[in-house]
């Protein structure tokens, strides 16, 4: 079995590449940065690669004929939409959906010859849209999408895709998105983006996560979702269950400052 895996220098494409590797799985490891690629075994074969880039991407996977896709790619900054740029909008969508279609649109027609697999992964707030988390919600939940028309899509010829959206993981990418917000210090939120100074949100094991994702590409009839950790699995529920003005206000309770938040995360503060 080969398996490519893009953003194999992250947290969870890192497991990822190490649990197929342990499973004596040939993997083809693929990642912008070059130094994250070089701290996998040395057994995997890595490239690097601007996965946006149609071209390179091509390159990259020439003469690879894989029986599985996994997606691990991911970035985001927190904001305000309002303080959101055009700009800064197009590269959440270019990194979280055009990077992904990318690769994919490169490797269906080997996929549909083998009848392999699409795994990739979103987030939770793909399916549950976060305040200060808007540009990489749209992201995610248009990968959500993606993933729903594919999977229609490739049916027929014998592919399977799957949607991994697990809530917080600890990666570090939290921590990172929050960093830009220490800048903004006459945004008419900077009360709201005082609380997530030190945001370090209760998260799921980088290793569970992993695990599903290598678990989807192996079975034989892979799940069209999976959800990873309690926030990832309870919070959509409750979204269909309360009133909209009743789940935003759980939502915004469950944000750094608000008491939900306070109570899962520990985040009390005098």
């Amino acid at each position: 079995m080969c398996v490519i895996v893009a953003g194999a220098g992250g947290g969870i494409g890192r497991a990822v590449v190490t649990q197929l590797h342990d499973r004596d799985i040939d993997v083809v490891g693929l990642d912008i940065d070059g130094d994250a690629l070089d701290e996998l075994p040395p057994a995997i074969e890595t490239k690097q690669v601007d996965l946006r880039d149609s071209v390179a991407v091509q390159e990259a996977i020439e003469g690879v004929a894989p029986d599985a896709v996994i997606s691990c790619v991911g970035w985001y900054q927190l904001s305000a939409l309002e303080e959101c740029s055009p700009a800064e909008l197009s590269r959440h969508l270019e990194t979280n959906v055009v990077a992904v279609h990318t690769l994919v649109h490169a490797t269906l027609p080997a996929l549909r010859q083998r009848e392999g697999k699409v795994v990739l992964v979103g987030s939770m707030v793909g399916a549950v849209p976060l305040p200060y988390h808007g540009a990489y919600s749209t992201a995610k939940a248009g990968l959500a999408g993606y993933a729903d028309a594919l999977r229609r899509e490739m049916h027929p010829y014998g592919v399977s895709v799957s949607l991994v959206e697990p809530g917080p993981v600890r990666t570090g990418l939290n921590e990172r998105a929050a960093e830009n917000l220490a800048e903004k210090v006459d945004s008419p939120y900077r009360k709201e983006y005082r609380s997530f100074d030190g945001y370090r949100p209760r998260s799921t094991g980088v290793e569970t996560v992993a695990r599903t994702v290598v678990e989807a590409t192996q079975a034989p009839s892979p799940n069209a979702r999976y959800r990873v950790g309690r926030r990832a699995r309870w919070l959509p529920r409750v979204q269909w269950l309360l009133p909209s003005p009743w789940f935003d206000r759980l939502v915004r309770l469950g944000l750094p400052s608000g008491i939900l938040g306070k109570l899962i995360d520990g985040n009390w503060r005098g």
